[in-house]
């Protein structure tokens, strides 16, 4: 499914999502200025993608990060535009992973992706600059779009959606994000550009309580762990309890990711 929601003269704004039972399971959101989009949606929606691109040329693909909802249309896009990845993303999208039948679901599988253009480190669309910016965390590789004039950031996934995390990757830095997030909290920023809340405005106190809310529960994690306490006993102790569906991802997202992260990961002093 797709939804074509214009943000202001500047910025479209492109949802795709797959529904069941006449709702949208989570909606993907990716971004188009003028011929230029930013991520390129899910999977399931890329009929409905490329009609409404067949009226809407796409000639730029910058693409933030590996993700199955992000990278969804760029095999057929990358027939008439350049798609741009950081150079881990680049090897995913012309060699996807075969997801689990849960995320072929929520948003289908991708199809490679024969040519990828290397990220640049600015660009200009419309008379806006913008910069390209290392997001680690969620993704070792992810990046972001800043446009410091506007005070626009399309952060993709760096700002976690719910505001009290639960769940990763076995693959995500949680200390990492912690990071990430205090350095776009430190940015010039009037609008974030998030992949799955859409546009928001004002974003300070949306940053704030992920920032809160994760340093809490690192405290607490690391407290519990120097006592001996182990993982299973950890997430017993704080009644973190998953979602239903959690074991249906089939171990690609864990509660005890995020508390083994919290425990041991650090953040790069590079980043």
């Amino acid at each position: 499914m797709i939804e074509i929601v214009p943000y202001d003269d500047t910025v479209t704004c492109i949802k795709t999502g797959t529904e069941i039972d006449g709702k949208v399971i989570i909606w993907a959101y990716s971004y188009l200025i003028g011929d230029t989009l930013f991520d390129a949606g899910c999977p399931n929606a890329i009929e409905e993608f490329m009609e409404f691109v067949s009226s809407n040329p796409v000639k730029h693909v910058y693409v933030s990060h590996a993700h199955e909802d992000h990278t969804g249309g760029c095999s057929a896009l990358a027939d008439n535009a350049t798609i741009y990845a950081a150079p881990q993303t680049s090897d995913v999208l012309k060699n996807p992973e075969i997801l689990p039948d849960f995320f072929v679901m929520v948003w289908g599988q991708p199809e490679p992706v024969s040519a990828v253009a290397p990220m640049p480190d600015h660009f200009t669309v419309r008379g806006l600059d913008f910069e390209v910016v290392p997001l680690p965390g969620h993704n070792k590789d992810m990046v972001g779009f800043y446009e410091s004039r506007r005070g626009w950031l399309f952060s993709a996934d760096a700002v976690p959606l719910p505001s009290r995390k639960q769940l990763s990757m076995p693959d995500e830095n949680i200390p990492q994000t912690i990071a990430t997030l205090e350095k776009i909290q430190a940015l010039n920023l009037n609008v974030l550009f998030d992949s799955h809340a859409g546009p928001i405005e004002s974003p300070r106190r949306h940053i704030q309580t992920r920032i809160d809310h994760l340093k809490d529960l690192q405290t607490k994690v690391r407290e519990l762990h120097n006592k001996g306490r182990s993982v299973p006993e950890i997430i017993d102790d704080l009644q973190i309890e998953g979602p239903w569906y959690v074991d249906m991802t089939k171990g690609r997202f864990g509660i005890d990711y995020v508390i083994r992260s919290l425990i041991y990961d650090k953040a790069s002093q590079s980043r």
